[in-house]
């Protein structure tokens, strides 16, 4: 009985190796670099179950602490779909570290005039007008950063904690995720907008995201939303600064349409993050 045991348990973890891998659910779990491994284990795990369950040869002393093996899949069985809710968010938040920054003189903003050559997007930027107005002078159809998945960690680590991203002020953004309203570090009426990072699996997974100021009464926790915005600079709840979007365009999206999990960019194909050089990003 006892091999039979082990053999049962070796092919029920190459069955789940190889249900997670057929319906593309190991993402849920594993960054890519690391999911070759679970695919290299599936032959072996099937040969030992087979081994055990069919070889009289093969003999193994029980032992009570074998009991532990049911373990991982008796949580597998409880987990879900594997996706994380926001409630993990609020202590797992790793590109919104306020709190580590160190408080900066207050200057007078200047908008360089390198980069304003670049906002194509602003249709008249020369005149005073009324908040609503303001916002009308923006179009989005091409924001000046896009946010998908192969830069969301490098770029909103960037732009929420790099001194130098006050650069972009004005600068339009659109980018998609979760909401998270109950960090502490949120001032009211602003919420956080972000996604999973997963380095390794899913046990090492911190938030990333961006500070965004909107009607918070109008957002719903742990709800996916696409937000359009321009960045701006302020303070957090205890002066320190920040970059934050100021929502013009929020809407919200299915959930079941988005990769509920992002990577640091070398882990989506060609490791160079080819896709950032355009930002021309200064630390």
């Amino acid at each position: 009985m006892s091999k039979r045991y082990l053999g049962i348990i070796c092919l029920l973890y190459s069955g789940i190796f190889g249900h997670v891998l057929l319906f593309d659910k190991i993402k849920l779990f594993l960054a890519p670099q690391m999911q070759i491994y679970i695919k290299l284990s599936i032959i072996p795990m099937l040969l030992i179950g087979f081994v055990m369950l069919l070889n009289n040869k093969v003999y193994y002393k029980f032992k009570i602490s074998d009991l532990l093996l049911i373990l991982p899949l008796v949580l597998l069985i409880f987990s879900g779909d594997g996706r994380l809710t926001s409630k993990f968010a609020s202590n797992r938040t790793i590109n919104l570290n306020v709190e580590n920054r160190t408080k900066s003189i207050d200057k007078k903003e200047k908008l360089n005039k390198q980069q304003e050559s670049k906002k194509r997007n602003i249709k008249d930027n020369s005149k005073e007008s009324t908040e609503d107005e303001y916002e009308d002078t923006y179009d989005f159809s091409e924001p000046y950063f896009e946010i998908v998945d192969e830069n969301y960690n490098e770029l909103s680590s960037y732009i929420t904690a790099a001194p130098k991203a006050d650069k972009f002020k004005g600068q339009t953004i659109r980018v998609r995720g979760f909401a998270l309203k109950n960090a502490k570090y949120l001032p009211k009426g602003y919420f956080s907008i972000g996604k999973y990072v997963i380095s390794c699996c899913v046990a090492d997974a911190g938030f990333a995201g961006f500070i965004v100021k909107y009607d918070d009464d109008k957002i719903f926790e742990n709800k996916w939303y696409e937000i359009e915005g321009i960045l701006e600079k302020g303070k957090d709840k205890e002066g320190y600064d920040i970059m934050y979007i100021k929502a013009i365009n929020v809407r919200k999206i299915d959930s079941k349409n988005e990769e509920q999990y992002i990577y640091p960019c070398y882990s989506y194909g060609d490791g160079s993050c080819k896709s950032l050089s355009k930002y021309n990003l200064e630390y």
